[in-house]
């Protein structure tokens, strides 16, 4: 899968442009508009890998619809980070109480509250830290659901997630995802040493992204209930 992966983004006659494309779109992501695109663009990505287009990547054509989708997906991925903020929000609080001034009614510090203050914060970060991976490891399972379902609520679908994220092909392939996303930071922190290669480092992020995706929309393939709403919607298309 991880070699597949990483030659996937580079097939096809229109693989230069698409990766050019790509890159510029990311380059341009701060600008926020731009990232949608490519967010609506790996949707397509795992979309067709899930179809069975395993061979050459999707074009950037029918922007519209880019849009929308990469909205959808900004969305979603801003739905399941509110998780781990509100945690993270607990934990800054827990860190306050100790540290704040609490006395008892006669004057003395009220150790009691502060060490009780202390250890809730630190229960508080493990859960984070937790609750963190979670989000990192079912939010692509999301995405994937509603790359091939068409339909937003099957990314938050306990039924769907639970299908897609306890599946060990998903968590293959998440691990996959990981590794050729660590590859792309590290290969694009060397590229930036260089005057040319800072240019180029987008366009890396973009191909490791698409990689990625690539892992992910096999391994939902294999999901067999994603699978059969896949191919529901598929009939619905062509008809």
């Amino acid at each position: 899968m991880l070699e597949d992966a990483i030659r996937y983004p580079w097939n096809g006659e229109r693989k230069v442009e698409t990766l050019l494309i790509g890159g510029v779109l990311s380059l341009l992501g701060v600008f926020f508009i731009p990232v949608l695109f490519v967010f609506g663009y790996l949707v397509r990505v795992i979309r067709a890998v899930n179809d069975g287009d395993t061979e050459v990547p999707p074009v950037f054509e029918e922007w519209g619809d880019l849009l929308v989708e990469g909205l959808v997906v900004f969305l979603i991925t801003l739905v399941y980070s509110l998780v781990p903020l509100v945690v993270i929000g607990l934990a800054i609080a827990s860190f306050i109480l100790p540290a704040s001034v609490v006395t008892t009614a006669a004057g003395e510090p009220a150790t009691g509250i502060a060490v009780g203050g202390l250890l809730l914060a630190l229960v508080v970060v493990v859960v984070t830290v937790v609750v963190s991976l979670g989000v990192a490891y079912l939010l692509p399972a999301a995405v994937a659901a509603y790359a091939v379902t068409g339909g937003i609520g099957a990314a938050f679908s306990p039924g769907t997630l639970r299908a897609i994220g306890g599946s060990q092909t998903y968590a293959v392939a998440w691990l996959v995802a990981v590794a050729i996303a660590i590859g792309a930071q590290v290969v694009g922190g060397f590229a930036s040493a260089t005057v040319i290669g800072a240019v180029l480092v987008p366009l890396i992020s973009f191909y490791g992204n698409v990689a990625g995706a690539y892992a992910i929309g096999t391994a939902v393939r294999e999901v067999p209930a994603v699978g059969t709403v896949s191919e529901t919607r598929a009939e619905r298309s062509v008809a």
